[in-house]
């Protein structure tokens, strides 16, 4: 079956409605490979979302990492494999496994093999050895031993007797069963002594061979016992007669199984197979493999064997595997499966000697344990004063001790081996001698938004991780808060506008139930209604109080036909009117079941307050009047504001070009782990050439080296007071080409030599001088190229560092996009997050400049499932305490509350604050590590941008000034431009 995170998937039940909803002709949606119906086009594309997630796993195979589909498909190809496998050998096989102790699968997977690779059964297809050729055949009967003996039994054989069945008169043969060689007609082959051919007759197919009668010599006149019954361990449940019961039995040895129950010994009635009768099976049979087809003959298993493709100890792994299950405690039998058990006959019930040996091994386990963690110290016996016994004085007698009752085993602590346990970890004396701090350094808590801080940073690692998707340039995470808290109309925030234009533009592809937000209203009317009842949970004090009625009349112009008027706002610069098609986005996506705040939300970008009375422009009118979008959404609350932005990325979430987009990422983290892979590979190899080539005796070629053979041939050149040197002669140098070549190395020697005239012959000295400077010479042309050899592998592994540095910034870069993961967890299980550097917001090359996309480091709470594991540890109080000291007082996190690290310095201490003991406090040091050449500079970025920057964009809900327009116009959010604004609509793909 296909699992995911190790459980079967439980699919979906028939919708109640369906009948109904058939009966009105609407459309429904199906998956004909799990057979699930949904109603609606959301549930099914969010159960196909699910169905395409890389989690899924083949439970026959073990392959993970793959979709459902996918796994669904290696599961029915691997019960295709099952099916190779003789019904007849299964059955005998799962009759043997059950119930059986073994450790591992692949030692019992060892032990039916070697039982059954030379024993067979009746019906099988095997192929029979006839002089050296192979033919197909297949089994008609098997005949045991004659001497087959119970294990245990008396030294005397089984009582067998003969089948005596009536057979007709056979032509041209013996008549009293006799098997009479002379009898038998010539035939074309001689069989081994293995073998015998049964008689061949004109008529074959209407001659009932299988009913001779062997004579009383042939092992084929055996049958069974008629005093053995049901209960014998040869026969089974109706009596009949298990073939190789004895030898498949796997409590006993290999041996002591063949000396019982030789194969050997076992003959069999095969009848051949003639061509087009193997079932599509591939026989290598030659082309006159038809001559023998209907012909019986009586065999051995040494003319028999199996067809590899059918047994062998893959298959039969992979069989036993999806056949058998085992409990997960100690000394636990192999059992099959209910299905099976019940389809091949076999008792699913243990029997008491087998409960009795899982008893006993059990129990002998429990002793060994107790024995070996058990502490019983013998005790020490008093011994009497040395002065009272060399004085005589008698003592008084001992008492006699009372052996208290045994204690509880206390098991010995051994060697704590680190990384352990986080929380196991305490800060020892030695540890703050080393500079380790007790207490984490200060986080600021004073995050922008309160409680709404998670959905602000969320929908904004949404628009920047997928802003080549949504046509959006990246912007920071303190650009995004102030465009949120921009509430003038002049000069407008073109942030926002892009923000929302993009959305709209994604989700426009999504169909759409036109004015479902005005019947949503509606149903507000009733204020019993269980709508409204949830509805007036999300209401503010400070929310403007409209009537129903009077808001659907405000909404009726408002956003008409947006979908026709979006083409032109998606190319157009200035983005005008973008609010209006909002509201018509909303009244024909959101619903107050889906958007709770969409009541008050729709009242304050219709409706707002009356123009203030005389002068004061800080005074606004108490009366609410109904006016344009454009000049109410700067004036909409940040939290409405975040709220919108978050429905909208809920709604593109599903929409083709993410899904794609997510579908493209798992394809390239494939193979950027593949190019990780290789490079990693050809950097070992270089690192292992460049080690081997280090511990050479050649030695690199050196100033002092280049000297002293430079001087070496000025010596042989000069003379050096050496008169050999100055008797080479023109003749010599001519006379051989080598000699010539190892003397005439200048043109300068040449020169001299010539000026000289001819002389004698070289001396043996003075050719040895010379072919030892010629052997110099190539030493150190031999050291110049193994150090040029050498930086050359070093600039290259030089360049696969480089390479796998750009392979870990693409891979971040491209993981974020499926999902924001944490850096790590420290010892609490706060969850450390840094966002910089996801989709398309990738991080700066080594040799660009910094950036930042938020510039600081996010602590979040921990979540409410480990904060229960925590709660049923034994020592929770200490951790409690604990977390005061070491976290600081007023800074633990509770779940869903975060703090920040902005400042470089505060993570120089955050990083001293981390133990490696601790297994998740490991990693986490591991990975900021890494990182921290993007860290650190990310957050003197951000600081010097702050420092540099226009103040801080005041709050108040007082008009501005012309002069405090003019500060704020040189704020960055507002100088913001979208680079991957698109011109044309639909955008090329």
């Amino acid at each position: 079956m296909v699992l995911v995170r190790r459980k079967r998937v439980l699919f979906h039940d028939v919708p109640e409605n369906l009948d109904d909803h058939l009966q009105s002709n609407a459309d429904v949606f199906y998956i004909p490979e799990t057979g699930e119906i949904f109603l609606d086009y959301q549930s099914y594309a969010s159960r196909m979302t699910f169905y395409k997630l890389n989690i899924f796993m083949c439970e026959a195979t073990g392959k993970s990492g793959l979709d459902y589909f996918q796994a669904a498909e290696s599961e029915r190809n691997e019960a295709g494999l099952h099916g190779r496998i003789p019904e007849q050998l299964k059955a005998a096989v799962l009759r043997a496994v059950q119930w059986q102790i073994v450790g591992r699968l692949d030692h019992l997977v060892e032990a039916v093999y070697d039982r059954y690779k030379d024993r067979y059964f009746k019906g099988e297809k095997v192929f029979v050895d006839v002089q050296g050729d192979k033919y197909l055949a297949r089994i008609v009967k098997v005949f045991p031993p004659r001497n087959l003996k119970l294990p245990g039994a008396s030294s005397s054989p089984l009582k067998l007797k003969l089948k005596l069945s009536g057979t007709p008169p056979l032509p041209n043969g013996p008549t009293n069963g006799t098997s009479d060689p002379n009898s038998k007609p010539q035939s074309k082959y001689k069989p081994s002594p293995s073998q015998r051919v049964a008689r061949s007759y004109p008529n074959i197919s209407n001659t009932p061979f299988t009913n001779h009668i062997p004579s009383a010599s042939s092992p084929l006149s055996i049958c069974q016992d008629s005093s053995t019954d049901g209960n014998s361990p040869m026969t089974a449940a109706n009596g009949e007669m298990i073939i190789h019961s004895i030898g498949a039995n796997l409590k006993l040895s290999l041996e002591e199984a063949n000396k019982i129950d030789d194969p050997a010994s076992y003959y069999y009635s095969v009848q051949m197979i003639g061509k087009g009768e193997g079932d599509g099976a591939d026989t290598p049979t030659t082309s006159d493999s038809s001559k023998y087809a209907g012909s019986e003959m009586e065999v051995t298993c040494a003319a028999l064997s199996r067809d590899r493709l059918n047994f062998n100890k893959a298959l039969l792994r992979r069989f036993l595997k999806d056949a058998l299950e085992r409990n997960p405690a100690s000394a636990s039998p192999w059992t099959v499966k209910k299905a099976l058990a019940d389809k091949y006959g076999i008792e699913t019930e243990m029997p008491q000697d087998v409960r009795e040996g899982v008893e006993g091994v059990k129990r002998e386990d429990h002793e060994k344990r107790r024995r070996v963690w058990e502490e019983s110290p013998p005790r020490k016996k008093q011994k009497l004063n040395e002065n009272e016994k060399a004085n005589d004085v008698q003592v008084p007698p001992v008492p006699e001790i009372v052996p208290e009752a045994p204690k509880a085993p206390v098991r010995k602590k051994g060697p704590v081996r680190y990384p352990t346990e986080d929380l196991d970890v305490k800060l020892s004396e030695r540890d703050r001698r080393a500079g380790k701090i007790l207490t984490r350094p200060q986080m600021d808590r004073d995050l922008p938004f309160d409680k709404f801080f998670e959905p602000f940073l969320m929908t904004w690692n949404f628009l920047v991780t997928f802003g080549k998707t949504l046509h959006l340039s990246s912007f920071t995470l303190d650009e995004y808060e102030k465009a949120l808290r921009h509430s003038l109309v002049d000069p407008a925030c073109q942030l926002m506008a892009e923000i929302h234009v993009s959305l709209v533009a994604m989700i426009s592809e999504r169909p759409f139930e036109r004015h479902c937000a005005i019947l949503s209203l509606m149903e507000l009317k009733d204020a019993e209604n269980e709508l409204a009842v949830k509805a007036k949970e999300f209401e503010k004090e400070d929310d403007w109080q409209v009537e129903i009625d009077e808001l659907l009349a405000a909404l009726a112009d408002v956003g008409v036909s947006w979908e026709s008027n979006l083409p032109a706002l998606v190319v157009s610069d200035d983005r005008e009117g973008w609010e209006a098609v909002l509201v018509g986005v909303l009244k024909d996506y959101a619903t107050v079941a889906t958007f709770p705040r969409l009541r008050p939300i729709l009242t304050s970008l219709v409706y707002g307050p009356s123009p203030p009375v005389g002068d004061d422009e800080t005074e606004t009118g108490s009366v609410v009047e109904p006016c344009h979008p454009a000049d109410r959404y700067p004036s909409l609350p940040v939290e409405d504001k975040i709220a919108v932005i978050q429905y909208l990325c809920d709604l593109a979430i599903a929409c083709k070009p993410i899904r794609s987009a997510l579908d493209a990422a798992e394809t390239e983290l494939t193979e950027l782990r593949k190019e990780k892979i290789e490079v990693n590979r050809e950097r070992k190899r270089i690192l292992e050439e460049l080690n081997h080539a280090s511990g050479t005796e050649t030695a690199p070629l050196t100033k002092g080296n280049v000297e002293s053979n430079a001087k070496l041939e000025d010596t042989s050149v000069d003379g050096g007071g050496n008169s050999d040197a100055d008797a080479y002669s023109e003749r010599m140098v001519d006379a051989s080409s080598d000699v010539a070549s190892d003397f005439g190395g200048s043109s300068r020697a040449a020169s001299t030599t010539r000026g000289r005239g001819d002389t004698s012959n070289p001396t043996p000295k003075s050719i040895a001088h010379a072919k030892e400077r010629a052997r110099a010479r190539g030493k150190a042309a031999e050291a110049k190229a193994a150090q040029q050899e050498h930086r050359r592998q070093e600039d290259t592994a030089t360049e696969l560092e480089c390479r796998l540095e750009v392979i870990e910034r693409k891979f971040r870069q491209t993981l974020g996009i499926g999902r924001s993961r944490p850096l790590g967890r420290d010892r609490f299980y706060n969850r450390v997050w840094w966002f910089d550097g996801l989709g398309s917001a990738g991080l700066p090359g080594p040799t660009s400049s910094a950036t930042y996309g938020t510039g600081r480091i996010f602590i979040q709470g921990a979540s409410e499932a480990d904060v229960e594991m925590m709660e049923g540890r034994e020592d929770y109080a200490e951790i409690v305490a604990r977390r005061v000291v070491e976290e600081g007082e007023g800074m633990v996190l509770k779940p869903g509350e975060w703090g920040c690290f902005h400042d470089p310095a505060q993570m120089e201490v955050y990083m001293n604050w981390l133990n490696v003991k601790g297994q998740r406090e490991f990693q986490l040091d591991r990975t900021l590590k890494l990182w921290w050449d993007y860290v650190i500079p990310g957050m003197r970025k951000r600081l010097s941008d702050i420092a540099n920057g226009p103040r801080q964009v005041e709050t108040s809900s007082s008009r501005r000034s012309s002069r405090g327009r003019s500060e704020v116009a040189r704020e960055s959010y507002v100088m913001w431009t979208n680079k991957r604004k698109v011109k044309t609509w639909p955008p090329a793909k």
